[in-house]
């Protein structure tokens, strides 16, 4: 037993040196690739790319559904008439640093090539610069960065040689699961520790990516990738799709910058989208021969020639009455009826969200079933002008209630956010000033007032312009219309009996954000983040004896809001503010801007924050003054996401806490807990009045 405990001690004594001093050779190579990542991202200072791809679509499994996949945006490239597909694209890439990218696809050719196919394919990820803190569009995390260390887990694979130098293969892993977040290897050279080859793997709901990256081997293009492997695995009710992507980069015109910029840049670059206006379709088969870098394999040719024998065979049976039309049509209505259809007509666009778009349907265990419609139309004039036509209408189930809007933009000036809106509808039922004492007993008894509520119509102008970066000055008027629903309602506060109300309302307000990031889309401006808070300023004054108006007030609004990202994927949101109404001359109603009841919330990109969810309706109403605070912290894991069997569906989790003052209601508050994926946001909250319990709820939504 001596003996045996001496062997152990020996070889934990002679390993113990070893495994310290592979821990100290990978942190000597990340410190290396760290410091000259942040450097290789900024490297380049333009280039442009001719890119050859070829897509292998494989079914491996499919039952009725398969057909209807389809309908799903922005999932699947499959073919719903056979099991096999071969697409083929040829198309260019010009960049300018920091953020400009251009992509045109030039040619298109296989047995998938409408629209709708080419836009599934991953033609953005072939700009991937392996050196920067993210994929294009935040996809995924990268984990060549100091700033995502923290993300990742990394071990020294192994050590080689090759023409000279040592070749470290380092092998990273998520520290927890996430579908922004990657495991695979790296191999790096030393002595310039650029990157030779990448590879990783990401997991989502519904599928598994895997994708590997050769750089390039030349003292021009060693910084950029020159080949692509991309393999996608779709596994959803029931149905199993393979999907295989190879690409070859070539450049020219490469430039490099000189000195690396420390200067910070508010302009982030142009939108990158990828050109499809049309496809530009060519089966010219010598064309081909010249265009593919590498040949097709008997298999691929297979695929093609079955495709081709298939589609002269269907012309050849084709009749004038073709009854194949009737079950593509009902497809067709079908899938218009779950997801947005946009049509386009030279300029002029028209888009509406489906009457069975589960996006459209909201749920709140408060205020129940919610269901909304959408209509664009959209005029496209010079210098990217436009003028936008808008119609919305919404149903809550539970309280019986409609809202609807008729809206137009112009949008005169894009680089100057410049638009004038007009805008008439009905909003949420509201309450005279003459109910305010019944409405703060209400909130502590059970007096309905249900029926003294005005329905409220409106009719809006605004304008709107930027006078600086993130200073933009606004000036609108508002005119109500508040037609009581019960005018013969018999209450003691009523002196006088409920007559319909007018109210016009010229504002003004201020919004200002200082350190505001941009990108530009084309002439149009789009806010993206900031360093520092917006702040937002309105001021209302009520004019009497004008277009009827019979109340006299002023009204002031004051809010404050910031994202605050800790890092990659760790934010906080907050948003707090005050109101109140001042020299109340007549009747007036306690409609606030920034405190007010929203059935089809869009704040928070649909995170279900920004609001109170558990709070009664009559509220809103019952006070002439307010102050309110929201808060939420999204974190990639707290509690779900630490389970392996939850973390593929659960993405991202929630914290919420929101606080109320009034001065009949010292304090109310809700706390919540959520959690999100690119489906769905979900949330449940607790509500407290003061100290005591008030409620419990919960509130859902769909994203599509």
């Amino acid at each position: 037993m001596q003996h045996r405990w001496l062997i152990i001690l020996f070889l934990v004594l002679a390993f113990c040196p070893m495994y310290a001093s592979d821990a100290a050779e990978l942190d000597s190579v990340l410190t290396h690739v760290f410091e000259s990542s942040e450097i290789y991202s900024q490297k380049i200072k333009s280039y442009n790319a001719n890119v050859y791809m070829r897509a292998l679509v494989e079914t491996k499994k499919k039952n009725f559904l398969y057909r209807y996949s389809n309908a799903i945006p922005n999932f699947v490239l499959h073919d719903v008439k056979n099991d096999e597909a071969v697409v083929e694209t040829v198309s260019k890439i010009k960049f300018e640093a920091p953020n400009t990218y251009h992509q045109n696809v030039n040619y298109v050719t296989g047995t998938l090539t409408k629209k709708s196919d080419i836009a599934l394919l991953p033609l953005k990820f072939f700009s991937m610069n392996v050196y920067e803190e993210s994929a294009p569009g935040e996809s995924f995390y990268l984990p060549l960065r100091k700033k995502n260390s923290n993300y990742y887990e990394y071990i020294l694979a192994s050590v080689s040689e090759k023409s000279g130098h040592k070749l470290y293969t380092v092998g990273y892993k998520s520290k927890y699961k996430n579908p922004q977040l990657l495991e695979g290897f790296f191999r790096v050279e030393d002595k310039t520790w650029r990157v030779v080859e990448f590879n990783g793997k990401a997991n989502d709901l519904f599928f598994t990516l895997t994708f590997d990256i050769q750089m390039g081997r030349d003292t021009l293009n060693q910084l950029l990738p020159e080949k692509f492997y991309i393999y996608q695995s779709y596994k959803y009710l029931g149905n199993h799709v393979l999907n295989r992507f190879t690409a070859d980069l070539s450049y020219t015109d490469i430039q490099f910058n000189d000195t690396i910029s420390t200067k910070k840049m508010y302009h982030l670059g142009p939108v990158y989208r990828v050109k499809l206006d049309s496809v530009p379709l060519n089966n010219d088969s010598v064309l081909w021969d010249q265009l593919r870098t590498f040949p097709l394999t008997g298999y691929e040719t297979l695929i093609i020639g079955n495709h081709k024998l298939k589609e002269a065979e269907s012309r050849a049976k084709k009749q004038p009455s073709d009854t194949a039309k009737g079950p593509k049509v009902a497809l067709e209505i079908a899938k218009n009826m779950v997801m947005n259809t946009r049509y386009k007509h030279k300029s002029t666009t028209f888009s509406f969200s489906g009457l069975l778009n589960p996006s459209m349907i909201g749920y709140s265990t408060y205020d129940g079933l919610g269901y909304k419609q959408s209509f664009n139309l959209n005029f496209d004039l010079d210098r990217q002008q436009s003028i936008k036509v808008n119609a919305f209408a919404g149903y809550l189930f539970k309280s019986k209630q409609l809202q609807y809007e008729l809206s137009s933009v112009w949008n005169y000036e894009p680089l100057k956010l410049g638009y004038v809106s007009l805008a008439a509808g009905r909003g949420n039922p509201t309450y005279s000033s003459r109910f305010l004492n019944l409405l703060q007993d209400s909130l502590i008894s059970n007096i309905d007032l249900t029926r003294a509520r005005y329905r409220d119509y409106y009719f809006k102008i605004y304008n709107s312009i930027e006078l600086d970066n993130g200073f933009q000055l606004g000036t609108g008027i508002d005119y109500h219309i508040r037609d009581p629903i019960s005018s013969s309602l018999e209450l003691p506060v009523l002196s006088m009996p409920m007559n319909v109300q007018y109210h016009f309302v010229p504002k003004i307000s201020i919004s200002w954000t200082l350190g505001q990031y941009y990108v530009t889309d084309g002439f149009q401006k789009v806010y993206v983040r900031a360093d520092y808070p917006t702040f937002k300023v309105e001021y209302a004054q009520s004019l009497k004896n004008v277009l009827r108006g019979n109340s006299s007030y002023s009204k002031l609004e004051f809010d404050i809001n910031q994202n605050i990202r800790f890092d990659l994927m760790r934010k906080l949101n907050y948003h707090a503010g005050f109101g109140f109404f001042a020299n109340q001359k007549d009747e007036y109603f306690n409609d606030f801007t920034f405190f007010a009841k929203n059935y089809f919330p869009e704040t928070w990109g649909d995170g279900i924050g920004g609001g109170f969810n558990i709070l009664p309706y009559v509220t809103y109403n019952s006070s002439h003054m307010y102050a309110q605070a929201h808060i939420m912290y999204e974190t990639p894991n707290f509690a779900l996401t630490r389970l392996p069997f939850l973390s593929r569906g659960v993405a991202r989790e929630r914290l919420y806490v929101s606080q109320l003052y009034l001065p009949t209601k010292t304090s109310f508050t809700e706390v919540g807990y959520g959690i999100g994926n690119r489906f769905l946001n979900a949330a449940f909250f607790v509500a407290f009045d003061g100290f005591k319990f008030f409620n419990i709820g919960g509130n859902a939504v769909f994203l599509l």
